[in-house]
């Protein structure tokens, strides 16, 4: 892929990002100007980045929006919800170009016919469409400047062969004229590379000062080179290259004739000529021109002449005038008026084009006396010197996935050293060698910890990534559903490893959605129970430890556990018993039970009992935890706690019938031995008494169904878990060492053995089996 497109798609991704976000937060405060200001960017930079490629359809498309956020930004035009709707609408088909452009490197075929709808309804607040369809996508006629003094740089000979060609081909050609600022080495500006990366160039050509330094005064960090260049190259992508020094750079676009006029001495084109280059091609052609271009030359050639223009320039002028007007969205009738009322109604008309004069001019007729910064009067007058901001370097994803995995072979290699080091002193009796090599190991872990640290960093995303989604989100679902609900969002700049933060996406839309279609009332029933009109919905995030906890909340009409314990008798989920018995917080516990929903009716949006399921199972997954709370007529508060990173996992090594297994560590409470004798059985379940809490015990070995026969007056080594709330010791044979480990998904043959969560290689080279305690827990209470 063409490395220029590349960076076009990797940004426009934030664009489009900024885009959204800004527009729902302008359809809730729509006269502010900063945000109509900061939306109006971001689409006009995003349009100014496509025009770098062959994509006409979707500059098309960019191009009527960024006119209609530009009468919103002039106050011509009130921004409303049926706008807002044509917008998003907009930027969600050009995201869908975009996946394809990544796959293809082209527009689909469709992409015409796609964008003629969403350009009429953003073109019908402004008037409808200002340009012929047919033409939309020739643009403006380029505007032929005077030649500048600087083209004498260049060989009068290749002038002339320059001059005839664009003669035959009736074509322009750009010149460059680049004046580094002397002290640009300073601000990590190499413009020998900026030169030498301008597409298409037909010539080039060095600038030496008129007097170069004596040897003592020579100083090598000063530029006091200049280049003026020739090239073929659009003046978007020229504007794109030097977009970083644009007031060191002066470009212009001659033709045959403007080069011709320099090589005879001739004066340059007249302003009234400019105009009439302008102008000539919309007569001819009936296409638009660029229309603050035509406004500047024009008002110029008036001011000029003393508002005295008569005959066919005046003609020209009129109808120049009438279509910019008209690509401005403010028709005006300039026939109507004399010279001097014509002055003043340009002078209106500029005004509204004001906001965006800077960002056209240097497109349009070039000023008389461009001005260049001096190589000796120092830096922009604007810039303090030095680099201000931090530096980013962007890396693709899958290095620090690759670089997270040398950190756990680190770690795996590093682990072995214990293992030699008591192989050193069982096998070889020197008790020296496995101090040393001890020693040495404690070096490598300080070392592996801290570049694990390092590399986490690096994973480290903030949880606005996984919020970015829920404005728009919340807004659609709610407009759909006929509810008023207010989304706020804290904690966004809580950290998390970037697989936790893609993994949360999914729960988190459940569990919106849910509150959405049931939690939330209409805005009648909740006026009625004397609340707000206005639903709330939180979605916050909290640092807590090594953990994350991600809260979803709102004050909707809440749980009923007692029509919960209903639906799940109803559904065979519970027993009679269970139904008298379960408590309020045991019965909204049913919720996550799989195939169960409170809805009477199936739509769309919920209602087919694997919603919540899905929630539980995902996090979990994660080596998370789910719990929800709630109360009738108050709202309910759904709160996930996440592991802070998925790349390295800590784990208890225990052995179980002579097989080592590992049990994530943030579930481990406890480690006991207890006295054979002290063990108590309640029915079928073995139980053990610890600081006055009856603590069911579960035999590993039977839940997975391994041979193993423990001695009655043994001590039982019991390690005390803590899932779902409640506290479940595990008898198992042996403990062993807390290890880091990288986890390996299951594959083959064990790819659905649910009772296990991943593999992980020790230092011994032994593969560990990390257990899923969710699965081994169910196994567990089937066996009994």
């Amino acid at each position: 892929m063409n490395p220029l497109l590349a960076q076009f798609l990797a940004e426009a991704n934030d664009l489009l990002a900024q885009v959204d976000e800004g527009l729902l937060q302008l359809e809730r405060a729509p006269g502010d100007p900063d945000l109509v200001n900061e939306v109006f960017r971001a689409a006009h930079t995003f349009k100014g980045s496509s025009g770098l490629f062959d994509f006409p359809e979707l500059t098309r498309l960019t191009h009527a929006a960024e006119d209609l956020l530009d009468a919103v930004r002039a106050g011509r035009v009130a921004l409303d919800s049926g706008m807002t709707d044509d917008l998003l609408a907009s930027f969600d088909l050009i995201r869908g170009w975009l996946a394809h452009v990544t796959l293809h490197e082209r527009l689909p075929a469709s992409a015409g016919n796609d964008a003629a709808g969403p350009i009429t309804r953003l073109r019908a607040p402004l008037g409808g469409e200002p340009v012929a369809p047919t033409h939309a996508a020739a643009g403006p006629a380029p505007v032929i400047g005077p030649a500048p003094e600087w083209l004498a740089w260049f060989d009068a000979e290749w002038l002339t062969e320059t001059a005839t060609w664009l003669a035959t081909t009736s074509s322009t050609l750009r010149f460059v004229r680049y004046v580094p600022d002397a002290d640009c080495f300073f601000r990590a500006e190499d413009p020998l590379h900026l030169v030498r990366q301008v597409p298409a160039l037909d010539r080039i050509g060095v600038v030496q000062p008129e007097a170069w330094p004596e040897t003592d005064d020579y100083d090598e960090y000063v530029c006091l080179l200049s280049f003026v260049l020739a090239t073929r190259a659009g003046a978007g992508e020229l504007d794109y290259l030097f977009r970083y020094v644009p007031d060191q750079v002066q470009i212009v676009e001659l033709d045959s004739d403007a080069i011709t006029r320099h090589l005879s001495g001739e004066p340059p084109m007249r302003v009234e000529e400019a105009v009439t280059a302008v102008v000539t091609p919309v007569i001819d052609s009936g296409l638009d021109a660029d229309a603050r271009a035509v406004l500047h030359a024009a008002h110029r050639l008036l001011t000029m002449d003393g508002g005295t223009t008569e005959g066919t320039r005046l003609r020209s002028v009129v109808y120049a005038v009438g279509s910019a007007a008209r690509a401005l969205g403010v028709p005006v009738d300039p026939a109507a008026v004399g010279p001097a009322e014509l002055i003043a109604e340009i002078d209106r008309l500029l005004a509204v084009a004001a906001p965006v004069m800077v960002e056209t001019t240097s497109a349009a007729v070039p000023p008389p006396a461009p001005s260049v910064v001096p190589a000796e009067t120092g830096g922009r007058a604007d810039d303090p010197g030095g680099q201000v901001g931090t530096r980013i370097l962007k890396v693709d994803q899958e290095k620090v996935d690759r670089l997270m995995e040398l950190v756990g072979e680190l770690n795996v290699a590093k682990n072995g050293l214990t293992f030699l080091a008591d192989a050193a002193e069982e096998e070889f009796g020197s008790r020296v060698l496995s101090r040393r090599i001890k020693d040495q190991y404690a070096g490598m872990h300080r070392i592996a910890e801290e570049l694990q640290a390092a590399v986490m960093d690096v994973r480290m995303l903030p949880l606005s990534v996984a919020f970015g989604r829920f404005p728009r989100l919340v807004r659609d679902l709610s407009r759909r559903l006929g509810k008023t609900i207010e989304l706020v969002t804290e904690g966004e700049d809580t950290m998390a490893d970037k697989d936790v933060i893609e993994a949360l996406g999914d729960p988190l839309v459940h569990l919106v959605r849910n509150s959405l279609d049931h939690g939330i009332e209409p805005s009648g029933e909740r006026i009625a129970a004397g609340k707000a009109a206005a639903a709330r919905l939180t979605i916050s995030a909290v640092a807590d430890g090594d953990a994350v906890i991600v809260e979803v909340s709102d004050d909707g009409r809440g749980v009923d556990p007692d029509r919960v314990r209903r639906k799940a008798y109803e559904k065979g989920l519970i027993s009679e018993e269970e139904l008298e018995s379960l408590s309020d917080s045991e019965a909204i516990d049913l919720l996550f039970r799989p195939g169960f929903s409170t809805a009477d009716q199936v739509s769309d949006l919920s209602g087919r009992g694997v919603g919540m399921d899905a929630v539980r199972a995902s996090v979990e997954k994660l080596g998370g935890a789910v719990t929800m709370r709630s109360e009738p007529g108050l709202g309910t508060s759904t709160r996930l706690r996440l592991p802070l990173s998925m790349a390295v996992t800590q784990v208890m090594v225990v052995s179980v019938a002579g097989q080592r297994f590992g049990i994530p560590v943030d579930m481990v409470v406890e480690t006991v031995r207890v006295p054979a004798g002290e063990m108590s059985r309640v029915l079928h379940q073995e139980v053990v008494m610890m600081r006055g809490e009856v603590v069911p015990v579960i035999d590993l070995a039977r839940a997975l169904d391994l041979p193993w026969a423990l001695g009655e007056d043994a001590d039982r080594a019991i390690l005390v878990v803590n899932a779902n709330g409640q506290r479940i010791g595990l008898l198992v044979e042996q403990f062993h060492r807390e290890v880091d480990v990288i986890l390996k998904p299951m594959e083959g043959l064990l790819a659905y053995a649910a009772e296990f969560s991943g593999t992980a290689l020790l230092g011994d080279g032994l593969v560990l089996l990390v257990l899923n305690m969710r699965e081994v827990l169910g196994l567990a209470a089937r066996v009994a």
